[in-house]
């Protein structure tokens, strides 16, 4: 039987552990935010955040196998490196209610061995879903085509 455990303290997820792929996990409606590295490496396929979750914290899924997300309205803020070295990850969909993306959250992957290095774009390119004029197409424009050309794509819902 598939065991999750979640550990919450003072309203943010710090920990996620399961002994087996998750094919699809919704975030307990507690967490208020999703704290640094509280997905590292996990085996899960589709995160979906609850409203009342506000701010993804840098690293929060670092490295982990997530193929698809599904941010709630209620997210305001994805700090640095948030996604970085989701490998799998190919489609995001940003609601206009992010106000912040933090450098590098999306499409790259840190050099942890060389963190003065620049940021390695991931080998296949991560669409970002959002509207017009939103945090989300700024931060695909600037990620993408100032720094790795085609490592981010756009779609305009």
């Amino acid at each position: 039987m598939l065991e999750l455990i979640f550990i919450i303290e003072d309203g943010t997820l710090t920990k996620f552990e399961a002994d087996e792929y998750v094919e699809e996990l919704y975030i307990p409606e507690q967490a208020i935010k999703i704290g640094c590295e509280a997905f590292r490496e996990a085996l899960v396929g589709k995160v979906i955040i609850p409203y009342g979750t506000t701010t993804i914290e840098a690293d929060a899924f670092v490295d982990c196998e997530l193929n698809e997300i599904e941010i709630s309205d209620s997210v305001t803020t994805i700090e640095t490196w948030a996604f970085s070295g989701c490998e799998f990850l190919r489609k995001i969909t940003i609601p206009d209610s992010v106000t912040f993306i933090g450098p590098w959250a999306i499409g790259y992957r840190e050099d942890h061995f060389q963190p003065w290095l620049s940021p390695i774009p991931l080998d296949k390119p991560v669409t970002i879903i959002g509207k017009a004029g939103s945090e989300a197409q700024r931060y695909a424009e600037e990620y993408s085509h100032l720094y790795f050309p085609n490592s981010i794509n756009f779609k305009e819902i």
